[in-house]
């Protein structure tokens, strides 16, 4: 592409991120004749963006879980360094190290940049030291980004009341954007005498694993005829996930089946007759939106993000989060439905997603913001 085209960064945590959430932004940026750079830790999914066509610039001091200051100014002046040596015009950040150090970068730089809070993390709701620290690096770093987009109210209005942010530099973006042209209603591989519920996620407390084995074996006792499948990461690093032998203990007492982690959620979703994520907060939970796209009732909870993906009633029912009793009755309304009722909340929540998640709706709120921020820089 020409150098005189305006140069685009993605900036996030993971390789793995920008694949799975961001690759669509990517390809609409480069249509509209942007360069687009993407900028991470490298991963084995550096492989494909690279395969997409994009440049990929690895960086070396981003530590996900890491408290160390030292490291985090490396990060910070990591990044100054790629804005000004790739003049990059605008940097959209993902995730909370970029959101942070990388305004501060794109201050140091002179850099136009967006950030986006796609889920606030266990150091900002954590009542300690790192949660005043996190607060005061957001208050600070925010100042540098021309926009703030948030994925659900609670969390806008959150970080507005903390003073963490400007109320005029706040928006509220619906997640990364659902393809529901591909996640879609399709017909099941697999036919099951069973009614299939499944929990998509990694393994840990806060996404509502524990509740949903509890509801599981509860569930059981008085239809016997449903299957609970587990989709996802056993993070044994994650102070949040469940134990191994604690998992291994429904797995042996047929509770649950574990189906490992995988990226072809759409397999499992296709074949499943309800999605379950019983979490205690998202920014919007990704695997709601691919589940309502494909006609899946859904049972999630009354909490910030998840309440975003569900009418209660319509399209699933939401549930009280950290209740496993509240869960279990959620689902065993879901268990009473008539096939009938269930293809229509499917239906409703097939709408929901074209209405409100579609990813050209959200790709073209990033388009417009871009080109009112690089007009008014007269880039």
């Amino acid at each position: 592409m020409s150098d005189s085209k305006p140069k685009i960064a993605i900036v996030a945590n993971t390789a793995w991120n920008i694949t799975n959430f961001r690759l669509s932004l990517l390809h609409k940026l480069n249509k509209e004749g942007y360069d687009v750079i993407a900028i991470a830790p490298q991963d084995e999914y550096r492989g494909i963006i690279e395969a997409e066509g994009f440049k990929f610039i690895p960086l070396l001091h981003l530590d996900r879980k890491g408290t160390n200051p030292i490291k985090d100014l490396r990060l910070m002046f990591e990044l100054r360094s790629i804005y000004r040596r790739e003049k990059i015009a605008f940097a959209l950040h993902y995730t909370i190290k970029p959101n942070v150090y990388g305004s501060f970068a794109a201050g140091l730089s002179k850099t136009a940049c967006m950030c986006t809070v796609t889920g606030l993390g266990y150091s900002f709701l954590s009542k300690n030291w790192v949660s005043k620290l996190a607060k005061m690096l957001y208050k600070y770093a925010f100042k540098n980004a021309a926009f703030v987009a948030f994925q659900n109210d609670d969390d806008r209005n959150l970080f507005i009341e903390n003073k963490l942010v400007k109320k005029d530099k706040t928006l509220l973006i619906r997640g990364s954007g659902i393809n529901c042209e591909y996640f879609k209603p399709i017909e099941k591989t697999e036919v099951s005498e069973k009614m299939v519920f499944l929990f998509v996620g990694r393994l840990l407390l806060d996404k509502g694993i524990r509740e949903f084995l509890f509801a599981a074996e509860k569930i059981k006792t008085i239809f016997p005829q449903t299957s609970f499948q587990i989709v996802g990461k056993l993070d044994e690093d994650n102070p949040s996930c469940i134990s191994k032998s604690e998992l291994d203990n429904a797995l042996q007492s047929n509770i649950v089946e574990y189906l490992g982690a995988t990226d072809q959620v759409r397999e499992f979703i296709r074949n499943a007759d309800c999605v379950v994520l019983p979490s205690y907060r998202e920014g919007l939970p990704r695997v709601m939106l691919e589940a309502i796209a494909m006609a899946k009732p859904v049972v999630t909870t009354d909490a910030a993000g998840c309440r975003d993906t569900v009418i209660d009633g319509k399209n699933g029912y939401m549930a009280e989060a950290r209740n496993g009793i509240s869960l279990f009755e959620a689902i065993k309304k879901i268990c009473l439905s008539t096939v009938e009722t269930l293809e229509n909340m499917g239906k409703e929540g097939r709408l929901l997603a074209l209405r409100e998640f579609d990813e050209k709706i959200v790709l073209e709120k990033y388009l417009q913001l871009i080109s009112n921020v690089l007009n008014s820089k007269n880039v």
